[in-house]
């Protein structure tokens, strides 16, 4: 039951999904709700495809654009922009902390969001919709020519994964620098078993789903992963719950923009 829990735990951290109520929870569960991550985000692709195969279905004939921004409103909604709120205050504290640590640590923790952080958030969201634009003009021209649109789908569930799998990984590479906070009680269930495990396992998926972008995708996985933990460690020695909702909405751009290019 504990794995239950702790997968459930993980679900109504990062989504807005009507869930039962979690009747169980403490710093162990909290711990292990971390190795779902990945699953969340595969249940988030899962959706994002059902979404855009029903759409689809009944407007084969739908603009690209439109498609793409329906399906970027449901992929926000989803993570109740949990993770753009982090993107805000870490492009706020980057900026306005003017190479300081505790200055920028100070900056993230205020709820307010200032112009650096409104303007993170829409030129991630504007690089997102313009690839999911351009993979779903890939999309449409198949079907209307009844080739396949495998590659599309298998894009759109990739990516969240991915995204969240990185999480597991900066953890356990990344010392957490605030005392308290809401990536504090993840430490202790990123033991090395498990990061290789869930390496291992996204890894295989992403060649399973994508074989012919698989190594491109990989490797541009790996390096933004690298380049956010290389910024964090030289600002501010670690990581926060902040930076690694940055590193999440970064990662998503970036790795739709590469399958745009690739596709």
């Amino acid at each position: 039951m504990i794995l239950w829990w702790a997968f459930l735990t993980s679900l109504a951290f990062l989504t807005r999904l009507p869930l039962p109520r979690i009747q169980r929870y403490d710093e162990s569960i909290a711990a292990l709700s971390v190795i779902f991550y990945p699953l969340v985000g595969a249940i988030i692709g899962g959706l994002l495809c059902l979404f855009v195969g029903v759409l689809i279905g009944f407007y084969p004939h739908a603009n690209s654009g439109l498609v793409a921004a329906l399906v970027l409103t449901l992929w926000t909604y989803l993570s109740g922009g949990l993770h753009l709120d982090g993107l805000a205050d870490s492009a706020d504290a980057w900026v306005g902390g003017l190479g300081q640590r505790d200055k920028t640590l100070a900056i993230m923790k205020d709820p307010q969001s200032g112009p650096m952080g409104v303007i993170a958030i829409v030129l991630v969201l504007l690089i997102k919709w313009a690839a999911l634009e351009a993979l779903f003009q890939a999309l449409l021209q198949p079907m209307l020519s009844g080739t396949s649109w495998w590659p599309v789908f298998a894009s759109i569930a990739i990516v969240p994964i991915l995204a969240r799998a990185v999480v597991i990984g900066v953890l356990a590479t990344t010392p957490y620098v605030r005392e308290a906070g809401l990536g504090k009680n993840l430490l202790a269930g990123v033991t090395p078993i498990r990061v290789w495990v869930t390496l291992i396992i996204v890894a295989l998926l992403t060649v399973l789903l994508v074989p012919k972008s698989a190594i491109l995708l990989l490797l541009v996985w790996l390096t933004v992963a690298a380049m956010a933990r290389a910024a964090m460690l030289k600002r501010i020695q670690g990581c926060t719950g902040d930076t690694l909702g940055a590193t999440i909405e970064i990662q998503e751009a970036i790795l739709l923009v590469a399958l745009a290019l690739a596709i």
